[in-house]
């Protein structure tokens, strides 16, 4: 039992150590304590993400009562010229963020082109053509 307590520490300790902090704030978005991406929310269905140069890398839409689903997300990788929608896995920005970078998608507050594929085909639910 004693083993069995300290392994699930450890394994507790070792998330806690190789998580990054991701802080949202007055349109900033800081990874670890750096700025990273700048954010657009004017609008509040319409979500711009910029690098700290103020190009536009991604967008972030929220799609309510259309007549694929009630509410979805659609992602656009705009250097890519890909799309992705997910209605089972609502993105928000910070969320959004987090995955890319888990993902390794987003990497040194760039997006990896080949990452984004990936990213793509593994949370793609092709809301919009069912």
């Amino acid at each position: 039992m004693k083993s069995l307590f300290t392994f699930l520490f450890f394994i507790l300790l070792s998330q806690v150590a190789f998580s990054q902090e991701i802080v949202y704030k007055k349109d900033i978005i800081s990874v670890d304590g750096k700025d990273c991406l700048k954010v657009n929310d004017s609008d509040p269905n319409n979500v711009s993400f910029l690098d700290l140069e103020g190009n536009e890398i991604f967008f972030l839409k929220f799609i309510r009562n259309s007549k694929y689903a009630p509410l979805y997300t659609k992602v656009t990788f705009l250097n890519q010229k890909l799309t992705m929608t997910s209605k089972s896995y609502i993105f928000t920005k910070k969320l959004l963020v987090k995955k890319l970078i888990t993902d390794g998608t987003l990497t040194n507050c760039a997006l990896v082109p080949a990452k984004v594929e990936n990213f793509v085909l593994k949370y793609d639910e092709n809301v919009e053509t069912n």
